[in-house]
């Protein structure tokens, strides 16, 4: 009953996030049923410990949602006091998390449009992938009938520093498997991202016949005119450029990534299923990085409609 008054007064994405943390965490923390006139400080403070175990924001959140609760009972007069306001204290946590709206990110697109790093952009908007997880991104990951792509590596540096440790003595860019067991994952390739695939490789393939032995075929998506794979610097570096030169606010991949989510947190989207697209090792884990979006009041909707594709020359 005290969920449903609840849900009456709020917006749809904080009502996903009160569920959630109705369902995942203080709800599995009740050891025994008792009479709500009953409830001390002393009993909510037992249930919050234990809901805060789950993860680094769920005692703020379980405490945050109780208060609401025991407050609309005393409201009701199902109760005469609230001791929500007598238990401990938890601590939020909140990622700094830049994002752009949907005016920015039409213009971001735009600008981006004509410049060679256009499809990595929007395999990092679109698909959500981690900066490691594009550039380790092969042709061959693609089934092109299907439009998936099976996200199977990341690169990644491999440092050797020095005896004395003053320095780095070797530098490489080295294949890895993927940043955790749920990264490894399928996904569903959007229109727009197959149509930049295509003319990537006849990009490719025409590098490869005019360089002819110099070219070094690692089957990259995302390389050098010479086939070996970009510096993993290099595309943040294009997103900088890209936001001074159309005074944007600096984002970097993992920002675009962030964005991702956000549209599909906005659009309805479980968590459940956001995390596994993201590779997130636990359902969690993308709770704690987006618990701030969900409580944003700042709405961006129909991210993957037609009006975020650029017009075409």
């Amino acid at each position: 009953m005290v969920s449903k008054h609840f849900s009456d007064r709020v917006e749809s994405t904080t009502q996903y996030v009160s569920a959630y943390v109705l369902y995942t965490f203080i709800f599995p923390s009740i050891e025994e049923d008792i009479k709500l006139r009953v409830v001390s400080s002393e009993y909510l403070n037992e249930l919050l410990k234990s809901a805060s175990k789950y993860c680094e924001s769920a005692g703020n959140k379980s405490r945050e949602l109780l208060y609401i609760a025991f407050k609309d009972a005393v409201v009701s007069r199902m109760i005469s006091y609230n001791p929500v306001p007598n238990t401990k204290k938890y601590p939020r946590r909140k990622p700094k998390i830049q994002i752009l709206n949907k005016e920015q990110i039409i213009l971001l697109l735009h600008a981006a449009k004509g410049r060679n790093w256009f499809l990595e952009i929007i395999l990092a908007l679109y698909l959500g992938l981690r900066k490691g997880e594009i550039l380790g991104l092969k042709f061959s990951d693609f089934d092109l009938k299907e439009k998936t792509v099976h996200i199977q590596r990341q690169l990644a540096a491999d440092i050797k520093l020095e005896e004395n440790g003053a320095g780095i003595e070797e530098y490489n860019i080295v294949e890895r498997d993927p940043k955790t067991e749920k990264s490894n994952r399928i996904l569903r390739v959007p229109n727009i991202v197959l149509v930049e695939l295509e003319k990537r490789h006849r990009q490719i393939e025409a590098n490869k016949n005019l360089l002819e032995d110099a070219y070094q075929d690692m089957d990259y998506v995302s390389c050098q005119k010479n086939g070996l794979p970009h510096g993993l610097g290099s595309m943040n570096k294009e997103l900088y450029v890209l936001c001074e030169r159309n005074l944007l606010p600096r984002i970097t991949v993992h920002g675009l990534r962030h964005m991702f989510a956000t549209i599909l947190l906005e659009r309805g989207v479980s968590i459940a299923k956001i995390s596994g697209m993201l590779g997130h090792s636990s359902v969690h884990t993308t709770f704690e990085f987006y618990l701030d979006i969900m409580d944003a009041d700042e709405k961006i909707m129909e991210f993957m409609n037609k009006e975020f594709v650029p017009d075409e020359e």
